[in-house]
Formats: C-alpha cells, structure tokens, sequence
C-alpha cells in the first residue's frame, strides 16, 4: 500500500513539474481580442459595459458589485464572482467609444486591463471589440490559463452574457 501511495505521489509531481516548465516557455503577457455586433446603438451598449453596479443581474460569473472610493478622478469597484474576489480601476472613459478598466489588486496571480471599443456596425448596431491583456506571473497557472482553458474564455463569456441582457432590454 505505502508503494502505491508514492507511485501517485510521485506522478502528481512530475505533473506539476512538466505543468509548471511547460509554463516557463509560453509568454507571460496576453492579448485576447474578441468581437461582436450588436443590434443596440452604441450609447445603449456603452451603458450597460459602464454600470458595473448592474452587471451581476446579467453576467453570469458575477456574484456582486461593490463601490469603492475614487482614486482621483477615477472611479474603482470590486467583483465577487467566480473568479473570487477582484478590484478594478477605471482608467479610460470616452463615452460610447472606448472604456478601459484595470485590475488594481497588486500582487494577484493575474493582472491586466479590458478594453471595451464601441463603433457603429454597417447595418446598424454597435460592433464591440473587447480586447483583454493579461500578465500571468506565475508559470504553472499560466500553463493552465494559456494551454487548457484558453485566453479568450472570458472575453467571449462576458460577450455572451451581453449579447444576451441586451436582447431581452
């Protein structure tokens, strides 16, 4: 029995050894880009990217939204959701055009910033293009992130979930 234990032992770590060099040869940093059109105005889907407070009613990954104290003339709120716990900063705000937020947690296992480019779509609507870019120091999660889950998981969850809120306003 103590034989079979090590065995296992000793499988689980050479996995996270082959796990955790596989990661010291892919980039730490990241661009995901995702884009959608969308059949609202761009000033519709603008508002709904900015009112982060109303973003756990239609997002499917989001628990809650709390408001925290502006950092200047820039307003910072943190996520509750299935990615736990994470503070954001808004750094770029051109209404209806470009919206930035960034990650204001020092010292997280991911950081990056979202970029939320509204344009008007031929036809009508709003092409939205929503590009994250990520720095993933740790190179085991980076593996994960980068090799099995992908980069652009998230992006094209939260297109969803918009796509989805905004059909049914």
């Amino acid at each position: 029995m103590p034989r079979r234990v090590l065995r296992v032992v000793f499988w689980l770590l050479g996995v996270f050894v082959l796990i955790t060099v596989g990661g010291l040869f892919m980039p730490r940093q990241h661009i995901a880009m995702e884009s959608v059109v969308l059949p609202a105005a761009p000033e519709v889907v603008y508002a709904a990217v900015r009112d982060v407070e109303s973003q756990p009613s239609w997002r499917s990954d989001l628990k809650r939204v709390e408001l925290l104290p502006d950092k200047g003339d820039r307003r910072v709120y943190r996520e509750i959701g299935d990615d736990g716990v994470n503070t954001f900063e808004i750094t770029e705000d051109v209404p209806n055009e470009r919206f930035v937020s960034e990650m204001a947690d020092p010292g997280r296992s991911f950081a990056g910033h979202w970029v939320f480019q509204f344009a008007p779509a031929e036809g009508g609507g709003t092409r939205l293009t929503l590009t994250e870019v990520g720095d993933v120091p740790n190179p085991a999660l980076r593996f994960l992130a980068g090799a099995i889950f992908g980069w652009e998981g998230a992006t094209k969850q939260y297109l969803a979930d918009l796509q989805a809120h905004l059909a049914k306003s």
